[in-house]
């Protein structure tokens, strides 16, 4: 296996930068195993060794447990999802009759039976540092035994909380004190104006820009009356020459009054009196090109 050989060199050269080996679900078989536990003989920075679901057997685990009995940085093992069974089981209860530095093991899915869970509740009769020991899915009846288990290594956890200074004990953790009511119905306050000011914002600005658009509607509506306004002025001087010079004896005029300019737009309209009827049918009979060009 290709992985395997770049691992072993870290182990075996005590690589400091290797503190964990992460073997799971890699059809580690017993051989390999073997190599693997003699270089940890004399490995000083391995902490945690995983090991879950691969092809171990009881005579391998023998093995790798009696290379750990004077291992003195290994806490964690997982041997979970392997084969040792009960004679794998043995030896790792012989393991920690010795070690007193390993505080988790797991062997869950070992087809472990009662013999071998027995085995495990008498060594740890004097092992005070094992602190978690996993073992469901296996062939494991005797509630008793279980119990003892757990009984013991309830012990050990408590012992190990007592031994770690008290602001990590964990046994007296302070809580944050109680925000009285008024404190949260500020806030609560708080939180509503902010919502407030950021929809009246949003609508501030909704309100501007229909203020921009009107005005620019205005402005171009004022910008068309003008020039509509200027046009009508044109035209109304325009058609006052014409009929200025069609009549004889008539006065020139170079600018239309307000009145004479009511009457233009009246003359235009058809709201015209009878002398303005009589005017336009009088423009009728002269030159039309004159007159039209400006109606």
């Amino acid at each position: 296996m290709l992985f395997f050989k770049p691992v072993l060199s870290q182990v075996s050269s005590n690589d400091p930068n290797v503190t964990t080996l992460q073997l799971s679900h890699k059809k580690l078989t017993d051989k390999l195993l073997v190599q693997l536990s003699d270089a940890l003989q004399t490995n000083s920075t391995i902490n945690e060794i995983w090991l879950t679901n691969n092809y171990i057997s009881e005579s391998g685990a023998g093995y790798f447990a009696n290379a750990l009995e004077n291992n003195t940085t290994v806490t964690e093992v997982y041997l979970g999802g392997n084969k040792i069974g009960t004679k794998g089981a043995l030896s790792v209860a012989n393991l920690l009759q010795r070690n007193r530095v390993i505080r988790e093991v797991g062997l869950e899915d070992n087809d472990i039976c009662d013999g071998g869970a027995k085995a495990l509740a008498e060594a740890l009769v004097g092992n005070d540092t094992l602190q978690t020991l996993k073992l469901n899915g296996n062939k494991i009846n005797s509630e008793e035994t279980l119990k003892s288990i757990k009984e013991i290594l309830q012990k050990n956890r408590d012992a190990a909380r007592k031994k770690l200074p008290p602001s990590h004990q964990g046994t007296a953790i302070s809580k944050p004190p109680k925000k009285s009511s008024s404190s949260r119905k500020s806030r609560s306050r708080s939180d509503k104006d902010r919502s407030k000011s950021g929809s009246g914002g949003e609508k501030e600005r909704d309100r501007d820009r229909d203020r921009e658009r009107r005005s620019r509607k205005s402005s171009s509506q004022s910008t068309t009356a003008a020039e509509a306004a200027s046009s009508l002025a044109t035209a109304s001087a325009a058609t006052s020459d014409a009929a200025g010079s069609s009549s004889p004896g008539a006065q020139p005029t170079t600018s239309p009054s307000t009145s004479g300019f009511k009457k233009f737009t009246n003359f235009l309209s058809g709201n015209s009196s009878n002398k303005d009827v009589a005017k336009k049918d009088s423009l009728k009979n002269h030159d039309y090109e004159k007159v039209g060009a400006f109606v």
